[in-house]
């Protein structure tokens, strides 16, 4: 349940005021059932976890003019479970016209300080059991950049993030062996793991679209590189292609007919963990890489005209 309270002077309110500005207070009050155990062997109950945390905030934003927009958003975190916990967002876009073609540069940026998610910090179930009260607050901070060329169908965007004390799944499965010492498999075990050591991602990516009457061609291409493959595994390569045909019949049947493919390059995908619902780590004594490999689907797509009578 979350309620704010704010005050709010709009953009353009009288001639000074080139952008709006917002100042505000939040409240959030959680719930969360779980089983809990007790001193009587395999009994169980049921526990209410309750979080009430207080957020002061503001944020400036500028939406009108054709040249420059911006907004930016702040919140910290004064009370409650999240105490200390802070992010601090903005995004702008600025728009010219270079040599007759409409060119749009968008910056977005943030930093945050944020608590783990209650189910990494508690979670009690028949299959998975963890309390973890001495999980540090995960830093994040992102720079990117996108330019989009209306014209020519292109656009190029590039981001770096740095992100420490990164909280996720880990698999902590143990092998299982017979009595000559042979691997069986894994039991089947999950815990919830923080990494000190700051990771960096950098993507970059490029979308450019073609068409020529009623032939279509999308394409896309994208460039990832995690700097810790084990903690946070990436495939660095990704490709999707798209080439289809776009027409009407007897001018009221719209037809769409192509073919996509889909590639990316090895890496260790996550596990899933049914009893989650959940991605988690590969185990890894046991890593299996997928990737390397297209995936086409070839398609057809009608639309009909349809016709609405709206009655009041």
């Amino acid at each position: 349940l979350r309620n704010t309270f704010g005050i709010s002077l709009r953009e353009g309110f009288n001639k000074y005021a080139k952008a709006g500005l917002t100042a505000f207070l939040t409240h959030e009050y959680r719930d969360f059932t779980l089983p809990d155990s007790t001193d009587v062997p395999d009994q169980r109950i049921i526990k209410h976890y309750k979080e009430n945390v207080v957020y002061v905030g503001g944020e400036l934003l500028k939406e009108q003019g054709k040249l420059l927009h911006y907004k930016v958003l702040g919140e910290y975190a004064v009370t409650g479970e999240d105490a200390g916990q802070f992010r601090l967002e903005g995004n702008g876009d600025l728009n010219i016209n270079l040599l007759g073609d409409s060119v749009r540069l968008d910056v977005n940026a943030y930093i945050k300080k944020l608590n783990p998610v209650f189910y990494y910090r508690n979670f009690h179930s028949k299959h998975y059991w963890w309390d973890n009260s001495d999980l540090s607050k995960i830093m994040r901070t992102r720079v990117e950049g996108k330019l989009n060329f209306n014209r020519l169908g292109t656009t190029l965007r590039a981001g770096v993030e740095n992100i420490k004390n990164y909280t996720y799944l880990a698999n902590a499965s143990q092998p299982l062996t017979n009595n000559q010492g042979e691997t069986m498999g894994f039991a089947n075990a999950v815990n919830v793991a923080q990494c000190s050591d700051n990771i960096q991602v950098f993507t970059a990516r490029l979308t450019q679209d073609f068409k020529l009457g009623i032939f279509h061609l999308d394409n896309e291409v994208t460039y990832q590189k995690s700097s810790d493959n084990t903690v946070l595994p990436l495939p660095e390569l990704s490709l999707y292609h798209n080439f289809y045909l776009q027409f009407k019949l007897a001018k009221v049947l719209s037809m769409q007919l192509g073919a996509d493919v889909r590639f990316f390059s090895k890496y260790a995908a996550p596990d899933y963990a049914p009893a989650l619902g959940q991605f988690v780590q590969q185990n890894q004594a046991d890593k299996v890489a997928i990737g390397g490999y297209p995936f086409v689907n070839v398609y057809l797509n009608a639309h009909l005209k349809r016709t609405r009578f709206p009655c009041q």
